[in-house]
């Protein structure tokens, strides 16, 4: 299932409206059944829809374009139950620099920016050629997972008193090309953040993981030579509920982007609670949720990946 063909859209002057899909057939975004739209599929919506934007309006059709900078607030959850729209608008006339807002029932539950550059390639990396087997990778439980193939890193390895690193793992081509490569990215240092929380603040995997900002900014929009290292700089949670967590992106030891995700962890009976204030009590119990804004874990819905404050 492509998840471009699925999302309408129609421009405005100047940007464009598209329709998130609501279809669980993706296993990148549904890699198990959630109670809500996972955030990195409102992530990838708007990041496709920004690259076909530019395309279509004759300012990337002739290069590929590569993201730059994405800011991203989440002021509530995506709910199933209702169609939810990903509104994009040029900062400048002719320019690749759009404000982001997702709207849902008359509310913005998601809103920020994004900046798209031109690149030579799409791709985020190459591949190595040498590289035989299957990699190791990290725990699924530990990044929200129920499938190994979903997970995106390998182990983590402590660097520094506060300071945990791991490799990404490049995703097989034919498996999600429809899924872009900046989710790509985004989701795999979501998953290295969730793993150095439960590993350096002992929270526990059953915990709930609300995401409230991501700001993702890269210096190098080349095809990096290499799989990039994501390094964890964590700082101490608030009263064990808040916490933030910076991410530096590094190639063969160059620093080549960062990323700082916030988010508060909830305990399961209070996640229970949200959402039955929320949608009313559920005769099955939550839904689980893997992601961040496709975040969250095998045991519980929605982790880190979509904002409720």
């Amino acid at each position: 299932m492509s998840t471009h063909t699925v999302n309408p859209a129609r421009d405005t002057a100047p940007g464009r409206i598209s329709k998130i899909s609501t279809d669980d057939g993706h296993t990148f975004f549904f890699d198990h059944p959630l109670d809500h739209i996972p955030g990195m599929l409102v992530v990838d919506t708007a990041l496709r829809q920004a690259e076909d934007l530019a395309a279509r309006s004759g300012r990337g059709a002739a290069e590929p374009l590569r993201v730059r900078a994405l800011d991203l607030a989440f002021n509530g959850l995506c709910e199933r139950g209702s169609d939810a729209f990903v509104h994009l608008a040029e900062g400048v006339p002719g320019g690749r620099a759009l404000t982001v807002d997702v709207r849902q029932d008359g509310t913005s539950v998601c809103s920020g920016s994004l900046r798209l550059e031109p690149a030579a390639r799409r791709e985020l990396f190459a591949e190595d050629p040498r590289r035989e087997g299957r990699p190791a990778r990290a725990p699924a439980e530990l990044v929200h997972k129920r499938s190994e193939d979903n997970v995106l890193i390998g182990p983590l390895t402590r660097t520094g008193e506060h300071a945990y690193t791991t490799v990404m793992l490049g995703p097989p081509a034919h498996r999600w090309p429809d899924v872009h490569p900046a989710t790509v990215l985004v989701e795999a240092i979501r998953q290295t953040a969730t793993a150095t929380s439960h590993t350096a603040w002992d929270i526990p995997t059953d915990w709930q993981y609300i995401l409230m900002a991501i700001r993702l900014t890269l210096s190098d929009t080349r095809t990096w030579p290499a799989a990039p290292e994501l390094v964890c700089r964590i700082s101490p949670l608030k009263g064990r509920a808040r916490g933030g967590i910076d991410i530096d992106v590094l190639v063969r030891g160059a620093q080549v982007g960062h990323m700082r995700l916030e988010a508060r962890a909830v305990p399961p009976a209070a996640y229970r609670r949200m959402r039955e204030a929320r949608n009313g009590p559920s005769r099955n119990g939550p839904s689980h949720n893997g992601s961040s804004h496709n975040g969250s874990s095998r045991n519980g819905p929605a982790r880190t990946g979509e904002a409720a404050r």
